[in-house]
Formats: structure tokens, sequence, C-alpha cells
């Protein structure tokens, strides 16, 4: 299938990478259809989003019609600026400069929720099976390199959901023991607000391997190789998942990254609550995955159930989302969404304009 076929540019724009698909004509019949192109670029490698587009998109290849992008970042009037990356995007100006009919701005957590429903049992990884509310509200939680969260209320037909963004990785962090109390009191002589994103994502590994630092001895390997990393965060996950392994001990990396999953444990009931989301929680992003050799499925779940086996959160199925792909599904099933909505208003087929050239 060539590049003229697409109808749809979709993409994951995340603080590290940004992947982008194309999506064919076909899709708009078939619900959770592949990309028929895909490539992924490291966001380091470029000073702003229309250098990605330009690259993948190619000199002189055609432009699809449509476009809908997911952000990691609040997106207002169809403009963006990212949390974690120094990127701004506009809709009306790539519609401008690339060519687009049309360009839809999303967050990136929506992107993902909107794909749960289409997801196989062979792409999600059981932490809690439960018991779902059907049709129940359904919310996702995320961490990378911040704390991103998303949730789905069913549709009064029952048969679809309703996307809707937060910001709650943002809130106020809530310490619950003694050790997490040091640790906001740590963080406050860094920063005037702590939030959950500061201490339960890739980039708040280094703050609490610091933390943990005055806790526990820190190897001279490990305390030399964190010195020089430009990115320090892979290297205590990398020597956490070791020690997970059996193959070099490193207490501190271990307790490190048990900390997060405690965090992350709370913050996921959290969200459960504020959402009711008794259909289902489910973990993505690329690092949540990361953490499954430290997330132990019984003390995740206590935390989660606050230690009360009779509450209502018990019985919330919890999830890891294995599918590396879904915010970029996301964002191609809500693209395609909107042009069908755009069909059924008009009672005709949304006309196809003749793709576009860059120059």
């Amino acid at each position: 299938m060539s590049h003229s076929e697409a109808l749809l540019l979709a993409g994951d724009i995340g603080a590290t990478k940004t992947t982008l698909g194309l999506y064919p004509r076909s899709a708009l019949d078939q619900p959770g259809s592949e990309p028929i192109r895909e490539e992924s670029f490291q966001n380091r490698s470029f000073s702003c989003f229309d250098d990605v587009l330009a690259v993948f998109l190619g000199t002189g290849s055609p432009v699809p019609p449509y476009a809908c992008i997911g952000i990691a970042g609040p997106v207002a009037d169809d403009t963006a600026v990212m949390t974690n990356l120094h990127w701004q995007l506009d809709a009306r100006t790539l519609e401008k400069r690339h060519g687009f009919t049309q360009v839809c701005l999303i967050n990136d957590l929506v992107a993902t929720a909107l794909f749960v429903p289409y997801l196989a049992s062979h792409a999600l990884g059981a932490i809690n099976s439960g018991v779902p509310k059907s049709p129940g509200v359904l919310a996702v939680i995320a961490p990378g390199t911040g704390l991103g969260e998303a949730f789905l209320i069913p549709h009064p037909s029952g048969k679809k959901y309703m996307p809707c963004a937060s910001e709650g990785g943002h809130a106020s962090f809530a310490p619950q023991n003694d050790e997490q109390m040091q640790l906001l009191q740590f963080m406050l002589q860094r920063r005037t607000h702590v939030s959950f994103e500061d201490v339960c994502s890739g980039r708040a590994v280094p703050s609490l391997f610091a933390f943990m630092g005055r806790r526990h001895t820190v190897p001279e390997w490990l305390d030399s190789e964190v010195a020089r990393a430009e990115d320090p965060t892979p290297v205590i996950v990398g020597a956490a998942r070791r020690a997970a392994e059996g193959k070099r001990v490193c207490g501190v990396a271990m307790h490190t990254m048990r900390l997060l999953c405690d965090i992350l444990a709370d913050e996921a009931a959290n969200l459960v609550l504020k959402t009711m989301a008794l259909g289902g929680l489910y973990l993505g992003g690329g690092f949540a995955l990361q953490l499954q050799p430290f997330l132990q499925q019984d003390r995740f779940m206590r935390i989660f159930t606050r230690n009360h086996t009779s509450s209502l959160l018990e019985h919330v199925p919890v999830h890891f989302i294995l599918d590396r792909r879904a915010a970029l599904h996301g964002a191609g099933e809500y693209g395609l969404r909107t042009l069908a909505r755009a069909q059924a208003a008009t009672g005709k087929a949304t006309s196809h304009p003749p793709p576009i050239y860059r120059a």
C-alpha cells in the first residue's frame, strides 16, 4: 500500500520520543487497523515537531489530508505547550505549513485511553483480575518522563466511551508513611511544590535515588556511573533490574524502584476513587513496563486497596498495557472517529482532496 493511499497521519509525541504513523482510508470502516507506515524519532535530535514531521513525510511525498497528534501536555484551543519538552504546537499553523486539510491535537493519555477498549487480552498484563463494572469508567495512569492520567466515561448508549483529559499528575504529593514523609521533606528542600509527578515518573528516579542514598549505602561503581551519566534514570533502573535478576546486588537501586512503585500504587487508587473507574485501571507507557520486575502484585494491591480487603478497590481490574503503540493507535482512532462523525453529520462521505506534495 503506497504513501498516497494514506487518509490520516497519527502521532504520539512524548517527552523523549515521537512516533508517527499513516492510516489508510479503509481504516474508517475497520476500528483498530494497523498503520501502513510507522516510524519513531528521538526528540533530542530535533528542535521542533515541524522538523520531525518534515523528515517523516519526506520531500516529494504525498501529505495525507488529515492528522491527529497526541501530545504529552495539556491541549487548549487547538494549541499545546508540552510539559517536559520545549515544543509548542498549533493545529492551524501545522495545517498551513504542511498542507493538511485538518489537524486535531489531543492529550497523549487521552489517546492511550481511547485505545484501551480495543486492547486484546494478549496486550494486557494482569496485576488484579478483579470484577469490572460494565459499562464502567476506565482510567489510565502512565509514569513516563512525567506522570500522565486520563479516563473514559461510558456513553449512555453503553457502546462507546467519551475521553476525558487530566493533569492529575501535577496534584500535590500526599505521603502515606514515615518514609514518604521524609521524602517530602527532602523534596521540599529542592522545590516549593512537590507533585506526584515529582516522585512517580522517569524523571523522578534520580531524586528518589538521591533520597535513598541517604538511607542506604551506594556502591562506588554505581555512584561513578550515575555521576557520569547524562541521564541517570536508565543507569539506576538498569542496576535495579540486574539486582532483581540476581546478577549484581544493589540494595539502594532496588529500594529506589520499590519506593516509586509504592507511590504509583497509591496514586493509582486516588485516580480510581476520583473518577469512580470501576471498569478498570490501566498502567500505560514504556516506562511502566520497565517497572514490572519491581512491582510485586501483593504489595501493590495492599497499598492500592488501603489495606481494606472489603474495599470497592479490591474489585477493580488492574492491568499493564503491554502494547507500546497504544497512544499512537488511540490518536489514530480519535482522528478516524472525528472523520466518521463528520460523514454522519453531512450524510455523505467526507470529501478527500487530492494529496498535497511537499516541495
